[in-house]
């Protein structure tokens, strides 16, 4: 299970404001003041990361967005004087004035991680809740007009105190490139094979032919993810003496249990608008 840590181990470790009063009182329910009503609307607490990866060269990386609104939070003894988020995933607390009433903070890396928000008020008054953020990954990777594909490395290891991936999707096509003058292509034979952290075999497709210009297809979800550097190789044997070209296109999805909070979208709570 997910080591969660206690809210005030966090903020002291992290934040080193003075603001945080009760950091060392081991009753984390003090921290909290019912002098803010903390009221936070979020859309989403999930996404998916995409990269995307030419001949084991990365081109592009898109992060996942979490935007939190703060602006019907009031404090009844003072006046809101900052908001926080804590991402969990190791980097510093956010942090923004009472006059910017928004959040958002992009994840670039996986995993399930434990988060929290807050506000405090210029009495030294605060609140907070912990939320859990899921992050999952999807990869594009392609080689092409190879006749030795390279090995795509898969890194399961999440960037938080907390499970593995539940599991790793592979959706691979290996096309045989057409003869470039059109005579004397052959057929081609492939298998794939998934190795996980100590390079020990976990699925192994079965052998296919594939005539010229033809593809085959890969199918399979893997369970049992433990943290590490996993591989997906494609071996390709040609049925004669030629040096057949074949594209190889891999999706691969690294996918967490949904064990996220709810969001809490706006339209949900038009009362406490």
């Amino acid at each position: 299970m997910r080591t969660r840590l206690t809210l005030s181990l966090l903020m002291c470790a992290i934040l080193f404001s003075a603001s945080f009063a009760g950091c060392l009182s081991g009753d984390e329910e003090n921290e909290k003041s019912s002098a803010i009503d903390l009221i936070v609307y979020y859309e989403t607490t999930s996404g998916t990361i995409e990269e995307v990866v030419e001949k084991n060269q990365q081109v592009s990386e898109t992060g996942v967005d979490i935007s939190f609104d703060f602006s019907y939070t009031k404090s009844s003894e003072g006046q809101i004087e900052t908001y926080y988020f804590i991402p969990g995933d190791g980097s510093s607390a956010i942090e923004n004035t009472a006059d910017s009433g928004e959040i958002t903070y992009t994840y670039l890396t996986h995993g399930l991680f434990d988060a929290a928000i807050g506000a405090i008020d210029d009495q030294g008054n605060e609140n907070y809740e912990n939320i859990t953020i899921r992050i999952d990954k999807q990869i594009t990777w392609t080689d092409t007009n190879t006749a030795n594909p390279n090995m795509m490395n898969i890194e399961t290891t999440p960037d938080c105190e907390c499970d593995t991936p539940n599991q790793i999707r592979i959706d691979s096509t290996v096309t045989n490139n057409p003869n470039t003058f059109g005579i004397g292509g052959q057929s081609i034979t492939i298998t794939w094979r998934l190795l996980n952290s100590t390079d020990i075999i976990a699925a192994e497709s079965p052998p296919e032919q594939v005539g010229d210009g033809q593809d085959a297809n890969w199918l399979h979800n893997q369970n049992f993810i433990e943290a590490g550097t996993w591989k997906l190789e494609v071996e390709i044997s040609a049925d004669g003496d030629g040096n057949e070209q074949v594209n190889v296109d891999h999706l691969v999805s690294i996918v967490y249990t949904p064990d996220e909070s709810e969001p809490n979208p706006i339209a949900a709570n038009p009362d406490e608008a």
